[in-house]
C-alpha cells in the first residue's frame, strides 16, 4: 500500500513539475449552456433547476481576472463581462447539488 502512495505521489509531482496536468475542461453540466457574445462579453443559464441545485456563470480574461456571477436558482441567464482584456477560451458553468 505505501508503495502505491509512493508511486501516486511521485507520479502526480513528475506531472505537475512537466505541465502535464491542467485545469478542467470546464463542460457545461446537462441542461445548461454558455456562449460568448462578443470577445468580452460571456452569457449562460441552466434550464433545468427541478432538483433544487444551484448555478453560476464562469469567465477567464486575458488580464487575468476570473470572474464568477453570483449563486442562481432561477433559470434565467446572465452574463459576465471582462472589464480589462478578453475572455480566454469559453465562459462556463458550476453547479452546486
Amino acid at each position: 500500500m505505501r508503495i502505491r502512495q509512493a508511486v501516486a505521489i511521485t507520479a502526480l509531482g513528475a506531472a505537475l513539475s512537466v505541465g502535464v496536468v491542467a485545469a478542467p475542461a470546464h463542460a457545461d453540466p446537462a441542461g445548461c449552456w454558455t456562449e460568448k457574445t462578443s470577445p468580452s462579453f460571456g452569457r449562460g443559464a441552466c434550464s433545468d433547476m427541478s432538483d433544487g441545485g444551484r448555478w453560476r456563470l464562469g469567465i477567464r480574461c486575458t488580464d487575468g481576472d476570473w470572474k464568477w456571477s453570483a449563486w442562481k436558482r432561477t433559470s434565467q441567464p446572465t452574463s459576465l463581462r471582462c472589464n480589462s482584456g478578453r475572455i480566454i477560451g469559453e465562459p462556463w458553468i458550476d453547479t452546486t447539488g
